[in-house]
């Protein structure tokens, strides 16, 4: 036995010895692992604290947010739209004025069309030139008289429309209103 602890001090004096051995092994392995498992407690509450509070501090600044999205929610629903729904049956009467007015420029459109094609009937019946070629012959010689019986021609005037249909006056209107309907 004296033997053993001889052999234990002399592995214990030399350096390569001490690193050799699994006692040694062992007792290394399990004091790293004694320094790993510890922590300090206060710190990591600490931490653990912190982070809380700043979720807390997130969470009210989202309730926050939703409240206010509900309140605006709420002022949609109760002002805002019926607004917009009475701006849409506004709107429907104006849009029916529109299609009457886009109704009454075709026919307009129609009419001038019309009367165009009279003028340039007319205008090559009689000549369009007829006054410049009366300046121009006074200049250059005598002057011819032209009867108008030789020239007479017939215009039969197309229909055309009456702004009254369209667009009736205020007084039209006015006795519209005031007049009780007859049951």
């Amino acid at each position: 036995m004296e033997e053993d602890t001889n052999l234990a001090s002399e592995t214990e004096s030399s350096p390569e010895s001490q690193e050799k051995t699994p006692d040694n092994f062992i007792e290394d392995l399990a004091t790293d692992y004694v320094n790993y498992t510890q922590f300090d407690s206060a710190k990591e509450k600490e931490k653990f604290n912190e982070n809380i509070e700043g979720m807390l501090t997130k969470l009210e600044e989202f309730c926050g947010l939703v409240d206010m999205i509900r309140a605006d929610t709420n002022l949609c629903l109760t002002e805002t739209l019926p607004r917009i729904q009475t701006k849409c049956t506004q709107m429907q009467e104006i849009f029916e004025k529109i299609d009457k007015l886009e109704a009454f420029v075709g026919m307009v459109k129609t009419n001038v069309s019309v009367l165009e094609e009279c003028v340039n009937k007319a205008e090559d019946e009689m000549g369009s030139l007829s006054g410049l070629k009366k300046m121009l012959s006074s200049f250059v010689g005598p002057k011819k008289t032209v009867s108008k019986s030789d020239k007479k021609a017939v215009f039969n005037p197309p229909e055309i429309f009456s702004t009254k249909d369209f667009f009736p006056g205020p007084q039209e209107n006015v006795q519209t209103e005031d007049t009780p309907a007859e049951n």
